[in-house]
């Protein structure tokens, strides 16, 4: 199953503007981050940001995370439940993070840019954690995508790292499927089973979808 594992919508570009684009393109399924609102069958889950997060929400169907780019949440309990945290704090703070809470599962946003001078190493401290997994989205905001996206491949390995067009933001620059063609030349030439693993089977675990 092919997914789409980081996306919004606005009142522009619509879910149902999506749901064309990702038939087109023979993606099954996708993950919202954004608000728990009633969605098309093909939004297999939704992330939300902490802003708008309430407990009850682990009960909605197609509850699948939280997004962060603060450090004040309750992470002893997030971990205690398994509670996938797409995080976009600097990551800075991650290796810490993950070494005191090594049972929380956690998603590096946007490949953990913008980048800088010490990316590739934080990047490397990132992947030492073994529920650590890594978006392969936003990758417009890197000036040479496939040397970052290569380091990200030695680093997680593909069943670590999946694809995220980071849809609508970008628009009109970079379309949904711009992204897309972005993400296949960064990854290079790869085995149907590593292509697997990026375009939906590690988001399908990582989320349980």
């Amino acid at each position: 199953m092919r997914i789409d594992a980081h996306h919004s919508y606005s009142e522009q570009y619509t879910l149902a503007h999506l749901e064309t684009i990702l038939k087109r393109n023979r993606f099954e399924g996708s993950v919202l981050v954004g608000a728990l609102v009633d969605t098309p069958d093909f939004v297999r889950g939704i992330v939300v940001p902490t802003a708008e997060w309430h407990d009850s929400f682990t009960s909605h169907p197609k509850f699948r995370g939280i997004a962060t780019k603060s450090l004040h949440l309750p992470w002893k309990e997030l971990e205690a439940r398994r509670i996938p945290v797409d995080f976009a704090a600097p990551l800075t703070e991650l290796p810490d993070l993950a070494a005191r809470y090594p049972d929380l599962p956690l998603c590096v946003d946007h490949l953990g840019g913008p980048p800088n001078e010490d990316w590739p190493h934080l990047l490397e401290l990132a992947a030492q954690f073994p529920m650590v997994c890594c978006k392969l989205s936003g990758l417009a905001m890197f000036s040479e995508p496939r040397s970052y996206v290569q380091h990200a491949l030695r680093v997680f390995g593909p069943d670590r790292l999946m694809f995220g067009s980071d849809w609508p933001n970008g628009l009109p620059a970079h379309t949904w499927k711009a992204n897309l063609a972005m993400f296949t030349q960064a990854i290079g030439a790869q085995s149907i089973e590593t292509r697997e693993q990026l375009l939906g089977a590690t988001a399908a675990r990582f989320y349980g979808l």
